[in-house]
């Protein structure tokens, strides 16, 4: 059983939050705890005089949504080794989603207890262990419940588009063009600078990757210029586009050569892609999913 459970609570679970997502997850998660308190009135709260009441409805939503913005903005950047997405699981994400419920928790019962005492009413019902402890213990089962189906959900997605890439995959490929066709394509990529170039046979190149302010360029066997380019990985990206779809973006921080591709895997994070001639594994984003089943066909 606790092998299991390890198992999976260990699973990969996405984690790419970006300051627009959080703010508009907060936004409607606190705009929904104002609607259910204001529509449904529990605990007792319609024995309260109204000023006070729709006081702590509105501050309920406004807790909770300052909770989950504050928590997505700040700590994946004061803490970005904890929050590295290729690190994340989904114990990690059960654990997160649990750690910002005791946030919200405890600004409740911080603005319960500052509200009673602004309008002079008794406070023996805010108490932390009610408002905190057990808030966090209800919420916790639904949350579990929650990234539970929504680790199966991803996986099965993940599942059904390895099975369909290999598909393809698994075709015939096209025979090689004849000697004198025509030379082999070359792909040139120029730095910010413009004058650090690298340039390499299409046939040659493996992937991109981008590192800090700069991408390394990675391609089969020894190639004369500089493994690394100053350059960010979309100014790239806008130079590779007469290669497109061969040359495919398929991460914020890859561009694969899509003729490389021996094999792809999947897990709940997005794709994986084994290489003919790397022993590298290439991500796939899960925002690059559909853009990669559209392309895989043509390969």
């Amino acid at each position: 059983m606790m092998p299991r459970a390890r198992e999976v609570l260990g699973r990969p679970h996405p984690f790419e939050p970006t300051p627009a997502a959080n703010l508009l997850y907060g936004l409607g998660c606190g705009l929904f705890v104002f609607l259910f308190f204001a529509a449904f009135e529990p605990f007792g709260f319609f024995l309260l005089p109204e000023a006070p009441r729709r006081a702590l409805y509105v501050g309920y939503g406004l807790v909770t949504g300052l909770a989950i913005a504050l928590n997505g903005l700040l700590l994946p950047r004061l803490l970005p080794r904890l929050f590295r997405e290729e690190r994340w699981s989904l114990g990690r994400q059960i654990l997160w989603m649990g750690w910002v419920t005791l946030t919200i928790g405890l600004g409740c019962y911080l603005l319960s207890g500052a509200l009673c005492a602004q309008y002079g009413l008794s406070a023996h019902w805010v108490r932390m262990r009610v408002i905190v402890l057990d808030t966090f213990l209800i919420a916790i089962f639904p949350i579990t419940l929650i990234c539970l189906a929504d680790s199966a959900r991803l996986l099965q997605r993940s599942a059904r588009v390895v099975a369909e890439a290999n598909r393809h995959l698994e075709r015939p490929a096209a025979p090689p063009p004849a000697a004198g066709a025509g030379s082999m394509p070359q792909v040139r990529i120029v730095g910010e600078n413009d004058r650090d170039a690298w340039c390499v046979a299409l046939d040659d190149m493996l992937f991109i990757q981008a590192e800090e302010n700069y991408v390394r360029l990675h391609a089969c066997g020894e190639k004369p210029g500089p493994p690394l380019l100053r350059s960010s990985l979309t100014r790239v990206e806008r130079q590779l586009r007469p290669f497109y779809p061969r040359l495919f973006r398929c991460h914020r921080a890859y561009v694969v050569n899509t003729g490389q591709i021996a094999g792809v895997g999947g897990n709940a994070q997005g794709l994986r892609l084994s290489l003919k001639d790397s022993a590298a594994v290439v991500p796939v984003a899960r925002r690059y999913v559909n853009e990669f089943r559209r392309v895989i066909p043509s390969l």
